[in-house]
């Protein structure tokens, strides 16, 4: 085939002309290309930039710094900001405010009110200083405002009447309940629930205070539609007001009948047996939310909402029926998790599994099935003498109303595999037990449990030399078997169950193990436990208890096994010691070595008696975050009923707590506050991070 050179025959001139156009191409694809990077990246910053602020779109130029007041005796400077638009800026949270001219005449019209509510109807704003402040970053804004409070208006006379008569009913010795009596009926009693007096400043406030303690004080022993009007005739040239409230308390209704509406997949039957024993009880709103807070407590219900209607009415008492309205929630949740646990010689990683089927086979049939599995290094990661797996498998079954509608029976097989100071070990327990609320007050509880536990990576020390070998008089027994039946009684005298805040709990624990039980181990336990509590104020808790614990060993095989004895030491006991570690103890050491150096471990093997003591001081600080003051004491000794004070441990210390939606995370710092035997080679100080209150 002819190959034809199309360019050998054109001139040098078209050839430059044609190089020229291709070159002219390519630079213009390139202006093109660097045109569309740069409106690409324009697009991309002016995307990325916030919208302009509330502030900007209305202009505002000016930050307000600092909110002054002048001739102001009355109140707290942070008591008038709070009803202020203009506000200086806040630390905590980060705010900031801005200043808009327009408000100033608001803002002075609040203020006027402000003291008018609390007497001080001559009040008034005299000036406004506006002082502006030119930055370079940001210009501020400083206000002052000049304030004449004027003379006080004082409380005159106080009067309650009541023309419909003192309040319908029984007498106050039938309207209270067991454990507690009922407020006072008469009408002078019910009048003292007026907090205004004569002589101190008129306080609007106040004076609505009054109204709503004396219509709360008769709703509280059994008139729901009680009715309280106040009146007060002010006389600014006397600089008096009299006050009066009239109290009409309306009839008194006992709970008649209870309806339902709402369920679907749950039973009416185990509803009702929550709420039945209202029936025939004076009305009052803490019965009424004890109510909702019983079938909240049924665990498948997500609203509970109790309206009231009146039935009958004769002579000034009658009846009150109650509607429940509830909406099911869904029965199943699966919950998982993951936990870090330090203790001063134990760290813990796990992640954890929960299933939860809170109305099985539509018969409130309630089950929980978790499952955790982690590693844990004693004492520490950086330098574990003893480490391992840790997991747990566990189902709890609880069905209430099986032979009587109060009673509570739960089955609680278990499954575990851990680690402690001198030992591994797997554990299979069985536990069957049944439980019953006598009131609100009292609970009694009773149980089997059926438990074996294998051993394994055991210290020498602990398992001696040759079979049989005892030390402080415990047999160390691998594996074993025990059988022991416990019961439980316990005294609510508090506000409420979940979360006390006032009252005292006292329970008493007793446990019996082997005899005609069978098993390997035979001894009894005692455990007396007192909780006490107290909210002075909503900021302020108040918390203590004191424990003690007895073994008595008896029978052909006296004694514990070592991991059921009396033990102290961690977060939730006395503070400024490890985990168990305030406890008799035996050195796993070989010759030379000193556990005091960290080159080996002296391991904990509990004792027969146990006392302890704790105080505790919450201050809620912010929102949801707590911070604690604690004082612990306690001791644990190998004999049997052996109280030995002078040897007592103390520590003291403080730590935060967090109220978040899994649960109230803590963490503490403890330190020792003398020195006994037990402490000897211990660390003076000691961090504990967990959920929930330590008591």
């Amino acid at each position: 085939m002819l190959e034809v050179d199309a360019t050998r025959g054109e001139p040098s001139e078209m050839r430059a002309r044609r190089s020229a156009a291709r070159q002219n191409q390519r630079r213009r694809s390139k202006r093109f290309l660097c045109i569309g990077i740069i409106a690409g990246c324009s697009l991309c910053l002016a995307a990325c930039k916030h919208g302009p602020s509330a502030a900007e779109l209305r202009g505002a130029q000016y930050m307000i710094r600092n909110v002054e007041f002048v001739g102001v005796e009355r109140f707290k400077p942070a008591e008038l900001h709070a009803y202020l638009e203009l506000r200086p800026r806040q630390w905590l949270p980060p705010r900031r405010y801005w200043f808009y001219e327009g408000l100033i005449p608001s803002d002075v019209a609040r203020l006027e009110s402000v003291y008018h509510a609390h007497g001080y109807y001559e009040a008034q704003v005299v000036d406004v200083r506006v002082q502006r402040i030119e930055r370079r970053r940001q210009d501020l804004v400083d206000l002052v405002f000049v304030i004449d409070e004027g003379p006080l208006t004082r409380v005159g006379e106080v009067v309650v009447r009541w023309p419909e008569g003192p309040p319908p009913g029984p007498p106050r010795s039938q309207r209270g309940a067991p454990l507690r009596r009922a407020p006072a009926v008469d009408p002078e009693r019910v009048s003292d629930q007026v907090v205004i007096a004569a002589g101190e400043a008129f306080e609007v406030e106040r004076m609505n205070a009054s109204r709503a303690a004396l219509r709360d004080h008769l709703r509280g022993i059994g008139h729901p539609f009680a009715a309280v009007e106040d009146h007060a005739l002010v006389d600014r040239a006397a600089q008096t007001a009299n006050v009066e409230f009239e109290v009409r308390p309306g009839p008194f209704m006992r709970i008649g009948t209870i309806s339902i509406t709402g369920l679907s997949t749950v039973p009416e039957r185990p509803v009702r047996a929550q709420l039945e024993s209202a029936i025939g009880k004076p009305y009052s709103p803490a019965l009424i939310e004890g109510l909702e807070q019983r079938a909240y407590g049924l665990g498948v219900f997500s609203t509970v909402s109790i309206a009231t209607q009146p039935a009958e009415v004769a002579a000034g008492t009658g009846t009150v029926d109650l509607e429940v309205a509830v909406r099911e929630s869904d029965p199943q949740r699966v919950r998982l998790g993951f936990a870090l646990g330090f203790e001063p010689n134990r760290w813990t990683q796990r992640v954890s599994a929960r299933y939860i089927h809170q109305n099985l086979f539509r018969q409130l049939y309630q089950i929980r099935l978790t499952g955790r599995a982690g590693y844990a290094e004693l004492p520490n990661l950086f330098n574990p003498l003893a480490h391992g797996p840790t997991a747990e498998l566990d189902l709890h079954v609880e069905k209430q109303g099986l032979l009587e509608k109060y009673l509570v029976w739960t089955l609680d097989p278990r499954i575990e595999l851990g680690i402690e100071q001198g030992y591994q070990f797997w554990t299979g327990e069985h536990r069957f037990g049944v439980s019953r609320f006598f009131t609100r007050w009292f609970q009694l509880r009773l149980s089997h449990t059926l438990r074996y536990v294998d051993f394994f990576s055991v210290s020498s020390t602990l398992r001696g030399e040759t079979e049989g070998q005892t030390f402080l008089g415990l047999d160390f027994r691998d594996p074993y078997i025990i059988s022991y039946l416990g019961a439980t009684a316990t005294l609510f005298a508090v506000d409420t169950i979940a979360a006390p805040t006032n009252g005292a709990v006292l329970e008493l624990e007793y446990r019996v193990a082997g005899g005609p039980l069978g098993g390997q181990y035979d001894f009894q336990e005692l455990t007396p436990v007192v909780r006490g509590y107290w909210r002075p104020i909503e900021r302020l808790q108040l918390a203590a208890r004191v424990r003690l614990g007895l073994i008595f060993p008896f029978g052909d095989q006296p004694g514990a096994p070592i991991d059921m004895r009396r033990y102290l030491g961690g977060g939730d006991t006395v503070r400024g010691w490890g985990l168990r570690r305030l406890a008799p103890r035996i050195d796993d050491c070989e010759p030379g070595q000193d556990p005091r150096t960290g080159a080996c471990e002296s391991i904990p093997i509990g004792g027969n008696t146990s006392v302890l003591g704790n105080f505790e001081l919450r201050v809620r600080t912010y929102k949801q975050l707590w911070v604690a003051g604690f004082v612990d004491g306690g001791d644990v000794q190998s004999e049997v009923a052996a109280f030995v004070p002078a040897q007592w441990n103390y520590s003291a210390g403080g730590g935060l707590r967090y109220d978040s939606p899994i649960g109230k995370f803590r963490l503490d710092v403890g330190v020792r506050l003398n020195a006994t035997l037990l402490s000897e080679g211990e660390r003076i100080w000691a961090v504990h991070l967990g959920l929930g209150e330590s008591f």
